[in-house]
């Protein structure tokens, strides 16, 4: 029986292992085997999402976290909904592992669609059980609330049985649809009430920081803290492998110390490091075909071709505002409490665990509100920073990490370099498309990954990078190859993964291609759409409505462009943008968008999401680019890293479509067409394609 690489990896028990495993990757996150859960929710974890507090207030031990994308206020609209109580009696607690089962990571817009249907049904169940105790809506029976939030699982398998929600039953919805705002936006706006993990104050606690090189890859040689040992408040330095940490009791005393300190480093990137050149499509395909071709049509050497184009996309920064943030505390027992903002409280407990050669029960991780996420905060470091200085000075520390750090150790989208050629039939129809494409790593990131799993899973396709590479378009010969390369900066899942870049892609070539036609992009769009989609069809249809298309004239200083997308193969966004040149510069000034993610719990939640994509759709196609210099990231602050400003967002007009269809996800879609529909605009100007982002005003026009 031949061996083939698919074989080996699968043989290895890492085939399908879930977003990524750790074992000695960046910031030494763990030097064990420790996998992220990857499991459905079940009956059994959501009859343990609900509870009843003797003052007669229903709690949800939230299975997922609080980014800002609305979850928190939207399942409680849910659970009021199925129970009678009023929204105000809901209450929710965020993720934290001492009372929620493992539960998988808030990343991919499935929040509503994997978890709300099983938590409605618990909550149908729910107010089975109150009914039966005499409980109706939400008013206490005549032995009060007490008895009943005694018992730990007051959902069983009967009332689950029993239960039939009414949440998709439209003409009995009371909450479900409507809009109030999300949970704790008086405290986000004003800073009154604790929220992210930086609003932890302990008794005794110390602030710590770990040293990071000077160039990426670097290996630590010697620290003198000499002249941090004279300073007040200095804790000390403390070594954990190759790793240096050290502790003051202020955070101005740390930064007093850690500008003392005398560290050597050795090694590290070239100063000649260039991610650009180690994606280049075209030296890929030079020596033969990429290393996954998920769709194998074929081609003849040198077949012609009515377009051929390269577009490439640099790295960018996650950017959250909310820098990774965590604090730690042991207890007596060798017990450890970790409050931290993060899309992953399993993940961390579990890394916490390993690392520090504890049982998982003795580890408590708190999820506090999340201050921006976008995949970025998936993995477990400043929790394990916190916890190892914890551990070391014997009292609680915080570690929350500098925008610095944020550019220099997280994990960033990776860069892209496309190829895509095709050419349509005499009707007018795609009768030929191919798109090869290379990438950095998304999901089998070597921010998590020691050697051992980079190179087992160097044999399998990287599912992140593919995301959205198999366009709806019907065309007679399809081919779509890529490969995923690995890079000396870190590279991981960005919002998204590979959907933006691919879309992008896509998304110019077709409007390309129109143009070559000379035929109007959204009737292009339609006819080569060929019935597939008819959910995306639908959308373009409504956004053309929306936007007046017909009456919109591009001229040389005011452009319109078009894009649409399909989201993870369940979710539709179709954008127009009008683009305004100002001395020299683009300047986005009207967006409208189409959305589609079926029934929504709650519709202005949804709509800030669309309006989040689109603001980040701006920054892709004009500003936003991470760059190699001296061996290390050359951007280290807002200053020079450039993300859209409120004066940079426009008049946006949002059409959200309710068709009827299930629930899907709202929190990456529109993200597919907001930058290519921006640079189509920019294109109407020009009369050229935008084929690098983001654009730069040096492009010859």
């Amino acid at each position: 029986m031949p061996i083939s690489r698919r074989s080996i990896v699968k043989g290895l028990g890492w085939l399908g292992a879930g977003i990524v495993v750790t074992a000695g990757g960046a910031y030494g996150v763990s030097r064990h085997l420790a996998l992220p859960y990857r499991g459905a929710p079940t009956r059994a974890d959501a009859s343990a999402w609900l509870r009843l507090t003797p003052e007669g207030l229903i709690e949800i031990v939230m299975p997922r976290a609080e980014l800002g994308q609305g979850i928190t206020v939207s399942f409680r609209q849910l659970v009021a909904e199925e129970t009678g109580f009023p929204l105000d009696r809901v209450q929710a607690i965020q993720p934290r592992t001492d009372l929620l089962s493992p539960a998988r990571a808030t990343v991919g817009s499935d929040s509503v669609k994997d978890f709300a249907p099983l938590l409605a049904s618990a909550a149908a169940a729910l107010a089975i059980v109150l009914k039966h105790a005499g409980v109706v809506d939400g008013k206490a029976p005549p032995a009060g609330f007490a008895a009943l939030a005694t018992n730990p699982r007051l959902i069983d398998a009967a009332a689950f049985q029993e239960a039939k929600p009414v949440w998709l039953m439209r003409d009995h919805q009371r909450l479900i649809g409507k809009s109030p705002p999300t949970d704790g936006i008086h405290a986000v706006v004003t800073g009154t009430a604790p929220l992210y993990a930086d609003d932890v104050r302990l008794p005794g606690m110390a602030f710590g920081a770990v040293l990071r090189p000077t160039r990426l890859g670097a290996v630590l040689t010697s620290v003198d803290d000499t002249k941090a040992r004279t300073l007040p408040g200095y804790l000390g330095l403390h070594h954990d492998g190759g790793r240096a940490l050290i502790a003051a009791e202020s955070r101005g005393g740390l930064e007093a110390a850690l500008a003392s300190l005398i560290v050597r480093w050795s090694g590290g990137l070239p100063d000649d490091a260039d991610v650009l050149a180690a994606v280049d499509v075209d030296s890929g395909l030079s020596n033969g075909a990429l290393e996954h071709v998920p769709r194998n049509g074929r081609f003849a050497p040198g077949e012609a071709f009515d377009l051929d184009l390269r577009l490439d996309l640099p790295m960018v920064a996650h950017a959250c505002m909310e820098p990774r943030t965590a604090v730690a505390l042991f207890s007596e027992g060798r017990r450890l409490e970790v409050w931290t903002g993060t899309q992953d409280v399993t993940f961390v407990r579990a890394v916490l665990a390993q690392e520090l050669g504890l049982p998982r029960d003795h580890v408590t991780v708190i999820g506090c509100r999340v201050g921006g996420g976008f995949g970025g905060k998936t993995l477990c470091t400043a929790e394990l920073e916190a916890a190892l200085l914890a551990r070391a000075f014997g009292r609680p520390v915080k570690v929350q990490w500098t925008r610095l750090d944020e550019f220099r150790e997280a994990f960033h989208r990776p860069p892209s370099s496309h190829r895509i050629k095709a050419r349509l039939a005499a009707d007018g129809t795609l009768e030929a498309w191919h798109h090869a494409f290379r990438s950095g790593h998304v999901m089998f990131t070597s921010a998590a990954m020691g050697p051992a799993l980079q190179f087992a899973t160097s044999f399998v396709g990287d599912p992140g990078v593919l995301r959205g590479a198999i366009p709806p378009y019907a065309a007679a010969h399809l081919r779509v190859e890529f490969e995923d390369v690995r890079l000396p900066v870190h590279t991981g899942p960005c919002r998204g993964l590979g959907a933006g870049p691919n879309i992008w892609a896509i998304e110019t070539a077709v409007d390309q291609l129109a143009r070559l036609r000379k035929e109007d992009p959204i009737a292009f769009r339609e006819r080569i759409l060929a019935g597939r989609w008819p959910r995306l069809a639908r959308a373009l249809d409504r956004v053309a409505a929306v936007a007046d298309w017909r009456g919109l004239r591009s001229t040389e200083e005011r452009g319109y462009g078009v894009a649409c997308g399909v989201y993870k193969e369940m979710s539709y966004a179709a954008v127009i943008a009008e683009v305004t040149r100002e001395r020299g510069q683009m300047r986005v000034t009207k967006l409208w968008c189409a959305h589609d993610c079926g029934l929504m719990l709650n519709p202005g939640q949804v709509k800030a999401q669309v309006e989040g994509n689109l603001v980040w759709g701006i920054g892709m196609a004009l500003s936003e680019a991470l760059s190699l210099a001296n061996g290390n990231v050359a951007q280290t602050s807002f200053a020079d890293y450039a993300v859209p400003r409120f004066s940079d967002v426009p008049e946006m007009i949002i059409e959200l479509i309710d068709g009827g269809d299930a629930p899907t996800g709202a929190g990456e879609t529109a993200i597919v067409a907001a930058a290519p529909a921006i640079t189509n605009a920019i294109a109407t100007m020009t009369g050229r394609p935008v084929l690098q982002l983001p654009w730069r005003a040096d492009e010859p026009a």
